[in-house]
């Protein structure tokens, strides 16, 4: 059940729309909600996957701000730097951005190589795991004490971890109390 509520968060971000603007005409073009006529100019909202594959084909420009190493890098900074259990706020999507990020680089890297690519790739790579090993240390902590008002900090992968730990951490708790109350025990 874990793995299957990742890969929804990984689908709803598929097809969360975001803002595009059309670098040529397309007659015809299939949305959710009809065929369009869009001339060059024209800014709408697509389906994620849909932009990308139009990017691709040098239809639109993306109107998101871009995740890229030095971004990956002062998340990095800023989450290493809080002591203790605090986490910082991160966007809601931001490890399946930064996977995007990093796929782009792979990308890059194949078409032409180069050592400042392959440092970007490494750097980003490093960095996204060391941010996500970091927060889930956290998180372990801040289920272990119950804490509140902190899933608003969480990106929803995140928050998924922390229900499952939180309920384990219950249950735990609750297991341990029928051991020591009348009749819980074995004598």
């Amino acid at each position: 059940m874990f793995k299957e509520r990742l890969e929804l968060i990984r689908l709803d971000y598929e097809v969360k729309r975001v803002r595009v603007i059309f670098l040529k005409d397309y007659a015809g073009l299939p949305t959710p909600s009809g065929t369009l006529d869009v001339k060059r100019g024209d800014e709408i909202e697509l389906p994620r996957w849909q932009a990308r594959l139009l990017k691709g084909l040098g239809f639109v420009e993306v109107k998101e701000s871009p995740i890229d190493v030095d971004y990956i890098n002062t998340v990095h900074f800023r989450e290493r730097r809080r002591v203790g259990d605090q986490i910082n706020p991160i966007p809601q999507d931001f490890y399946l951005r930064s996977s995007e990020f990093i796929e782009k680089l792979d990308r890059l890297i194949r078409e032409a190589p180069s050592g400042t690519l392959l440092r970007d790739r490494e750097v980003a790579e490093k960095n996204l795991l060391d941010i996500g090993e970091t927060r889930l240390s956290k998180i372990l902590r801040l289920a272990y004490s119950l804490a509140e008002n902190v899933r608003d900090k969480m990106s929803p992968e995140e928050a998924i971890v922390y229900n499952h730990m939180v309920k384990a951490v219950e249950a735990w708790r609750e297991y341990l109390k029928t051991l020591t109350s009348k009749g819980g025990g074995r004598g």
